[in-house]
């Protein structure tokens, strides 16, 4: 006969038990809900219609949809910053920017830690930028661009998606290549910073091409000059910065990210819907009409690839402030 003890030994193991396989069930089912997926930067803009694109196709492969929203602003760190302090269960992941995470960090006070507060899924697409001006510019190439700047020193302003973004940092580092004056203007998101261009509000904004794309093909913009690594398949006869004699190229990535904590049974699953997203045929479809490519890396690859990314910046970042 058992005492009371006993009883309660047994219903602790019994409940403990219980616990695990719960737990081990609730893993095995993710998600049994749709998902929530912050997108960092405005509606419309490149990481806004690629984050869109990639959902649609993971939907199938995850079994459960996306909940899609926005929250741009500061870099894209309020989007970032809103995902690291979500309830860890699997259920809130967003997009991330390379510099909300590697750069901005650096310059000043973020409401996260980029890898004390946020688990790395995955990276799915490299951006892919240039610097545009209004189609009625009276300049056609970046050397009378540059002629033009040099000539007017401290008048021609550029606008960018953000201060302590690479299409920031772009542009002052071009400036300190090449003894250059001109005015940032920071936007929240690429969507703005190409109306404020268009309006005539700002000469020239750093940009990637699928925030433009339909105002390129009509001739409401120009494009001068492609920072990123190769030459554009809208813009064909455009040439890179390293073609126009600068240094380096201006590189970046669109990444998922979750809180800290969330089970890495949702982890494994998500990773594998993004890789599944990001190289399916739709996906490179149709974000291929707006010069975007995507391209998957594993969360631990990329979280390595941050972590060297942050510390090529920090060197950068020493070098501009200088």
């Amino acid at each position: 006969m058992f005492g009371k003890k006993h009883i309660l030994i047994a219903s602790t193991a019994f409940a403990v038990g219980s616990a695990f396989a719960s737990t081990g069930s609730m893993a095995a089912e993710y998600p049994e809900k749709p998902v929530s997926l912050v997108v960092n930067f405005s509606a419309g803009g490149s990481t806004d219609t690629a984050a869109r694109l990639m959902v649609s196709e993971a939907t199938e492969t995850l079994g459960q949809g996306f909940v899609v929203k926005n929250k741009s602003g500061a870099g894209g760190t309020l989007g970032v910053a809103e995902v690291a302090r979500s309830d860890a269960d699997g259920y809130t992941i967003g997009t991330a920017n390379m510099p909300a995470l590697a750069i901005i960090p650096q310059l000043r006070e973020v409401p996260y830690e980029p890898f004390g507060d946020l688990v790395h899924i995955a990276a799915v697409m490299p951006y892919e930028y240039a610097i545009f001006v209004r189609g009625d510019a009276p300049w056609q190439t970046w050397e009378e661009f540059e002629a033009h700047i040099k000539e007017n020193p401290g008048d021609v302003t550029y606008g960018s998606v953000g201060t302590g973004t690479t299409n920031h940092l772009t542009m002052e580092r071009m400036a300190e290549e090449r003894d250059l004056e001109w005015k940032h203007v920071p936007f929240q998101g690429g969507v703005k910073a190409t109306a404020a261009l268009m309006g005539g509000h700002v000469d020239a904004i750093n940009n990637t091409m699928a925030s433009v794309a339909s105002a390129l093909e009509s001739g409401e913009l120009r494009a001068l000059l492609v920072t990123s690594e190769e030459r554009f398949d809208l813009v064909p006869d455009v040439p890179t910065m390293k073609e126009a004699g600068f240094g380096f190229s201006q590189v970046s990535y669109m990444s998922i990210v979750g809180p800290k904590g969330m089970p890495e049974k949702a982890q494994e699953k998500l990773e594998a819907a993004f890789k599944t997203a990001a190289e399916s045929d739709a996906a490179q479809s149709a974000m291929g009409k707006l010069d975007l490519h995507p391209r998957f890396v594993p969360g631990e690859e990329y979280a390595e690839m941050l972590r060297q990314m942050t510390q090529e910046w920090s060197a950068t970042l020493e070098g501009l402030e200088q």
